[in-house]
């Protein structure tokens, strides 16, 4: 984990993750400022969602044609020049069209639908098969503390300066810096094959390799299950929940928010430390895992004491931690380097629209009938999982 490849690594993502937080936040200063529209403001997640999972989809084509390296330094490159455009424009055309910034979000999502599969691919490459587990749960600490801070910090930067062309071209400077120390990342350049795979054969390849490895597909098929319920998080649910649970103000569901996040840090700071008994014990950490979701849930669904309602909260942060470093760990162990890239290619692509179709499903649920149903159908989903994944032990453990 100290060697310079990684350090460059994880510090190069993190720039990319900020950058994309404020890239986020200016974005929809600017949709808002340009139409004032509730509707153009929900085509920015949704146009997020649906060119990743097009560009996942298809980034096994990349993949098989070019080193991992070059591609997610040529990625974060064209994002940095993307913005650049962006800022010009919006400069040079008074703001700009709507019409015009959507599509610089979807061009932008098109780049980290391919990037996002190819640097998780490089992290076996990069860092020794036994510091994993470690190393996983550091990148999950750095990115879910950026996320905590980032969002308030952007939001402030953008009050305190009142200028979306200072959020802009701030985040051009945090792709451009993290272009920089992307490419200072030293692997092994692969050979290409001489006879490149039709585009079919590329495509298809990581859904071949998920059905003929036992371990990958079984977790991702509990990620699909897990995925379906993890909506319940998503602001218009939580929103709901504060006002008919908790009957408080809107500013609780920042505070749920933050506190589930925070639990997402300290649960990566426990992966760190007691990495080696997680690799131990990795069967049983993601069945109880899985129960121990299942069971916060519901309690969460049903109380009505908001210090709960935190307490709750951060506390499923644990097991969504755990669960998600001990996937990614299987991961690499279970599969070769570009391989890797089309498994998390697949993977990236089935969660963004399985995530997408579960918001719209438990906001359904939510209108229908009340967000306490919400709540139990969604730990009712999760304690499938936790019998699916007893069911296939085995594979977990082999």
């Amino acid at each position: 984990m100290k060697n310079t490849s990684f350090r460059c690594l994880w510090i190069g993502q993190a720039f990319a993750n900020l950058g994309d937080i404020f890239y986020v936040v200016g974005l929809i200063s600017l949709l808002y400022t340009l139409t004032g529209s509730a509707f153009y403001l929900s085509l920015l997640p949704f146009t997020t969602t649906i060119f990743r999972f097009i560009s996942s989809f298809l980034a096994p084509l990349v993949i098989d044609r070019f080193p991992l390296k070059r591609i997610l330094v040529q990625s974060q490159g064209w994002k940095t020049i993307l913005l650049v455009f962006l800022g010009i424009y919006i400069t040079s055309f008074n703001h700009g069209f709507s019409v015009a910034v959507i599509l610089f979000i979807a061009l932008i999502s098109l780049l980290d639908g391919v990037a996002a599969p190819v640097s998780a691919a490089l992290v076996p490459q990069l860092v020794p098969k036994d510091e994993r587990m470690k190393a996983n749960g550091f990148l999950n600490v750095i990115t879910q503390t950026i996320f905590v801070a980032g969002w308030p910090l952007g939001s402030v930067l953008l009050i305190s300066t009142n200028s979306i062309f200072f959020i802009i071209w701030l985040t051009v400077m945090f792709f451009a810096v993290s272009t920089i120390y992307t490419g200072r990342i030293k692997v092994p350049e692969q050979a290409t094959d001489p006879v490149a795979p039709s585009n079919w054969d590329s495509i298809k390849s990581g859904w071949v390799a998920i059905r003929q490895i036992p371990t990958i597909r079984t977790l991702i098929s509990i990620d699909f299950i897990t995925t379906l319920a993890s909506s319940v998080w998503v602001a218009a649910v939580i929103y709901i929940y504060v006002e008919q649970n908790l009957q408080l103000g809107e500013e609780w569901w920042g505070y749920i928010n933050t506190s589930y996040f925070v639990g997402m840090i300290f649960s990566g700071l426990i992966v760190i430390r007691f990495a080696k008994l997680l690799e131990k014990h990795i069967g049983f950490f993601i069945t109880f895992g899985l129960f121990l979701s299942a069971l916060l849930i519901l309690l969460f669904g049903t109380t009505s004491i908001p210090a709960l309602a935190l307490l709750l909260a951060c506390l499923y942060g644990l097991p969504e931690q755990i669960r998600e470093v001990i996937y990614t760990k299987l991961f690499q162990d279970h599969a070769t380097e570009k391989t890797l890239a089309k498994i998390h290619a697949v993977w990236g692509a089935v969660i963004n629209l399985t995530f997408a179709g579960s918001v719209l499903l438990l906001g359904f649920i939510t209108e229908t009938y009340s967000v306490k149903t919400t709540f139990q159908f969604s730990s009712t989903l999760i304690f499938l999982a936790f019998h699916y994944a007893t069911f296939k032990r085995n594979d977990l453990i082999g």
